[in-house]
Formats: C-alpha cells, structure tokens, sequence
C-alpha cells in the first residue's frame, strides 16, 4: 500500500463526510492519525485497509481494533480526552460526546457501554457538539467486529 493511495483514500473520505468543504471544526484523529478510542481498555490501531470504491468508502473508519469483541457482551468504549482536548477547540470540550455504534443506537457520554446485537463489521463513530453551530461533528471512526 503506498501513501498516496492511503492519501487519496483519506481525501475521498473527507470529503464524503463533508470535512474537506469546511463543515466539521475537525475531524480530529483522522487528520493526527493518532488513535484516541479504545474499546475494554484496547487502544484502536491503524486500518491498513485502503477504501478503493464508494461501497469501500461508506464502510470504512480510519481506526479498527486489533480484535473482535463478543455478541451480546457490553463494551466499554472511550476517548483519551487529553489527546482529544490538542486537536478540537475547547468549546467541543463542555459537553459529552454522542457515540453511533453502526447498529443504529445511540449513547452520549465520555465513556459508554454497548452490548451489539448482531454480528459483523460496525463503524463506531465519535461526534462533538459544537455550541456556536448547535451542531454535532464526527471527530472519530473506528471499525469494531463483533464475532
């Protein structure tokens, strides 16, 4: 895999998900390419996976853990907000973040617990709300698979 495929890849999700025109503040781990999320404790890592088309696109996530995690079991997943607080501005700070699980559920919170109902490939995502906007902006994705 070579960066600039890695790249153009970044690129087209950015701009699917409205970043690169200007609509999210930031989208914060994705452009530090840090990891930030972990999932029982587990640190995400790095996808090697490069989407190639737009059915790859709409289920990517820059992040996937290194394991699967098991159906009907609750997952504690969180953000280092230490990490965070270096990349969002401080107003997407004041409030919990809301975290869309892939299986249409929601929670708010800086650490939530899931249990997944169904099993496969989930994008977890992580949105901030901003109050000058009174909107939410995802600044985190990540692929977790529940076996």
């Amino acid at each position: 895999m070579s960066k600039r495929i890695f790249r153009r890849g970044i690129a087209a999700f950015l701009v699917m998900t409205g970043v690169a025109a200007g609509a999210a503040p930031a989208l914060a781990c994705t452009l530090d390419n840090k990891p930030s999320v972990s999932a029982n404790g587990l640190l995400a890592e790095f996808n090697p996976q490069v989407p190639l088309n737009s059915a790859q696109l709409a289920t990517f996530a820059p992040f996937v853990f290194s394991r699967s995690f098991p159906l009907q079991k609750a997952v504690a997943l969180t953000e280092n907000r230490g990490e965070i607080a270096r990349s969002l501005q401080p107003s997407a700070m004041q409030r919990p973040w809301r975290w869309r699980f892939g299986d249409g559920k929601v929670a708010y919170g800086w650490t939530v617990k899931h249990t997944f109902s169904r099993k496969g490939n989930m994008r977890v995502s992580v949105d901030a709300y901003y109050p000058g906007t009174k909107q939410w902006y995802p600044f985190d994705q990540v692929l977790i698979r529940v076996a």
